[in-house]
């Protein structure tokens, strides 16, 4: 199991926090949701550093801790968050396995400095030894202009990669091979013309170069909502890309030779994203659009479209596309639920949960605003737990809710944060799963709808005394 701890950072005064294979947060605005949910890609994604560290440097031909871990580390760490020249001290710590005890810890030194900790079982010899002969593979030199031997090269280089990634699952504890930050205000992938589009990449590509020149920690600027918009956006293009070759879901799937199973299965997802879409999704080269009316062939291009299909149609692509490859993911995904009706909202965890139980590896982290999805959760987990107390009932579960997005209790998580509105004894963060019932806790979704029905239960108060006044 993994768990990520934080101490005085930001917002967040202290949480302690499991990262299942589904973790959800949900508390109110700025309670610090997007701030933990962005600490823990900046640890998942350290893997990927320290791949391109290894496999990019040509100074070294043996691991050194300092120059291929630590000093990479630190200065990711500033760009994402900015100078902790200003602020308290903080401690952060990442569980990359409790029950191994491998972790890393982020605190600051008495220059203010970031100060990595590792655990004496993190970076042991062996990866090390192991680490440096990979290096000296990569760095193997190759003159020579016979094909045959240029060949045996590249192909030496793809094992050699192989090697290092197998390395690094056991370092990080994760086989997974595709991350991605899902961020907030993803319609500006739709709304904008392709034009604009390049120049705010290039724009946001220039700002984070230049962050990246500043040599002092102290003059540090936080870019992490930038840099998650990068890569969001360099996705956005690889998904567009792959769609127009095809022009739409359909021909995807009717081109994809696999048994009847899997492609059947893609078809429960192509009519899922159309029920939320409220049509079908097609792009061509005058753009991309929904058609509402197969039929009459009426569409409406999708810079046109409303917020909530604007706002979905990203998460529902990479759905679709993760689901095709059986891809071994980590998404990471900001508000999936905005602008949509609560029905939609319902089809969109549905999807999310199918696509997350489609490989071990898979693992799934959200942050909302929603009762609604904590209802959906809790009745995906439900049925999960109806059919393992009464397994008859299989049949009849369902046909109520498809069973490739029933979800163990095991693999899932879920905190409240802030907790302004709940008692005044609860802490910052609190677990909202009961792992007895195997179920989001009860009382918690009732003290949502509580706060809500408060207002309506005063009211009617007044309206009756009016009444009797009379």
């Amino acid at each position: 199991m993994q768990k990520i701890t934080i101490r005085n950072f930001g917002a967040i005064e202290y949480a302690e926090i499991e990262v299942k294979k589904i973790l959800v947060l949900i508390g109110e605005q700025a309670s610090g949701k997007s701030t933990i949910a962005k600490l823990i890609y900046f640890f998942k994604s350290l893997r990927d550093d320290l791949f391109s560290q290894i496999y990019q440097d040509t100074q070294k031909d043996y691991f050194h801790t300092p120059s291929d871990l630590i000093f990479p580390l630190r200065e990711k760490f500033y760009d994402f968050f900015g100078s902790t020249f200003h602020i308290p001290n903080f401690e952060i710590k990442f569980d990359y396995s409790v029950e191994d005890d491998k972790w890393l810890k982020l605190s600051l030194d008495h220059r203010k400095k970031l100060y990595p900790e590792f655990s004496h079982n993190f970076l042991n010899e062996n990866f090390k030894s192991s680490a440096s002969t990979i290096k000296k593979l990569f760095q193997q030199g190759l003159n020579t202009n016979n094909i045959h031997e240029q060949l045996t090269h590249e192909q030496n280089e793809i094992r050699y990669a192989q090697m290092l990634s197998r390395l690094l699952n056991d370092l990080f504890e994760s086989n997974q091979t595709n991350s991605l930050f899902i961020i907030a205000g993803r319609n500006a992938t739709v709304s904008y013309s392709d034009l604009f589009q390049k120049y705010l990449f290039a724009s946001v590509q220039s700002s984070l170069e230049e962050n990246s020149k500043i040599k002092k920690f102290q003059r540090k600027e936080q870019t992490i909502d930038e840099t998650l918009m990068l890569k969001f956006m360099e996705k956005v293009g690889k998904l567009k890309d792959i769609f127009k070759k095809f022009g739409n879901i359909e021909e995807i799937i009717e081109i994809y030779e696999e048994e009847e199973d899997a492609k059947q299965k893609l078809y429960v997802v192509k009519t899922k994203i159309e029920e939320i879409l409220k049509g079908e999704y097609r792009i061509d080269n005058r753009g991309e659009k929904i058609v509402f009316n197969k039929v009459t062939e009426e569409f409406v291009y999708l810079s046109n479209a409303s917020s909530g299909q604007q706002e979905s149609i990203r998460i529902l692509q990479d759905i679709f596309l993760n689901i095709l490859d059986d891809a071994k993911i980590l998404r990471i995904i900001e508000e999936p639920e905005a602008h949509l009706f609560p029905v939609a909202q319902k089809q969109m965890i549905e999807l999310l949960s199918l696509m997350v139980n489609q490989n071990d590896d898979n693992q799934l982290i959200i942050t909302t605003h929603s009762p609604y999805v904590l209802t959906v959760f809790n009745n995906l987990l439900f049925a999960n737990r109806v059919v393992e107390k009464n397994p008859s009932a299989e049949s009849e579960v369902a046909e109520i809710i498809p069973q490739d997005c029933w979800l163990n209790a095991k693999d899932f998580s879920a905190y409240s944060l802030g907790n302004q509105s709940s008692d005044e004894t609860t802490n910052y963060c609190e677990s909202i799963f009961n792992t007895e019932k195997g179920t989001i806790q009860q009382n918690y979704l009732d003290t949502v709808s509580e706060i809500l029905g408060g207002d309506f239960q005063a009211l009617y108060s007044i309206h009756s005394k009016t009444f009797k006044r009379r």
